[in-house]
C-alpha cells in the first residue's frame, strides 16, 4: 500500500482513530515513523499509538508514492487495513 492510497482511503475517517498492526494475533501500536526513500517504515513498540491525525501531520513532507512497511528485519510490506472499534488495524 502506498501512502497516497492510505491517505485517500482514510480521508473521511475520524482523526482520533489509533493505528495498530496485528502480529501473532496480538495488537501492536504504531508509535513512530521512519522515512527512507521510497519506503515509509512504521515502528511498533511500547508507548501510545499514533492517531490518524498525528500520522498525517508527520507524513506531510514524505513522498506520497512511498510504500508502507512495518519496521522489522526484513521490513514487512503493508497491503491494507481494516477498521475495528476506535482503531485502524494495518496488515
Amino acid at each position: 500500500m502506498r501512502l497516497i492510497d492510505f491517505n485517500r482511503s482514510t480521508i473521511d475517517l475520524h482523526p482520533a482513530l489509533r493505528l495498530y498492526w496485528e502480529r501473532d494475533h496480538q495488537l501492536q501500536p504504531i508509535t513512530d515513523l521512519q522515512p527512507g526513500g521510497q519506503r515509509l517504515l512504521l515502528v511498533s513498540g511500547p508507548g501510545h499509538p499514533l492517531t490518524l491525525d498525528q500520522f498525517r501531520a508527520r507524513c506531510q513532507q514524505i513522498d506520497p508514492h512511498a510504500s508502507l512497511f512495518i519496521a522489522a528485519e526484513p521490513p514487512i510490506r503493508l497491503y491494507g487495513y481494516r477498521l475495528v472499534p476506535h482503531q485502524i488495524l494495518l496488515g
